[in-house]
């Protein structure tokens, strides 16, 4: 049997340690480094890119927030995980408005690779706040 890819998980001994804070804010850094190709929507374009970076910096901090106030009060840590899920949604909405106005087909498949990854955080979002509510059906899992 090979044993490279096992890997012992650890305790979760703050915000950081969570996957989906690592990720999200990973997204939210690539959101910032995109550039809008130079066309003719080119203006319109980095106008709507300047909306999606202001909103994808409020999902880590909720998440943050959220792990922090589940242990003083786990349904104000479970409405910020909810807020963090509704705000990632939004930023689909806002990458696939940005898809439809896009011209160039590479930044194209850039935007729809980087919804994939959103909808795959939200995902892991909703199930952890499921987790910390004391349900155990995880989405995506079979049973």
């Amino acid at each position: 049997m090979e044993y490279k890819k096992f890997r012992v998980k650890t305790t979760v001994k703050s915000f950081r340690d969570l996957e989906i804070y690592r990720r999200t804010t990973a997204l939210c850094a690539e959101l910032f480094t995109l550039r809008s190709p130079k066309g003719a929507n080119s203006k319109q374009l980095e106008t709507e890119l300047d909306i999606l970076r202001e909103l994808s910096k409020y999902v880590p901090k909720y998440i943050a927030e959220s792990y922090g106030d589940r242990y003083s009060s786990r349904a104000l840590g479970i409405t910020k995980l909810e807020k963090a899920a509704q705000i990632v949604s939004d930023v689909i909405a806002k990458l696939d408005l940005i898809n439809i106005i896009a011209g160039e087909k590479e930044f194209r498949d850039l935007i729809l690779n980087i919804i994939r990854n959103y909808q795959i955080q939200r995902r892991k979002i909703i199930n952890l706040k499921r987790v910390w509510s004391g349900e155990r059906r995880i989405i995506g899992r079979k049973k």
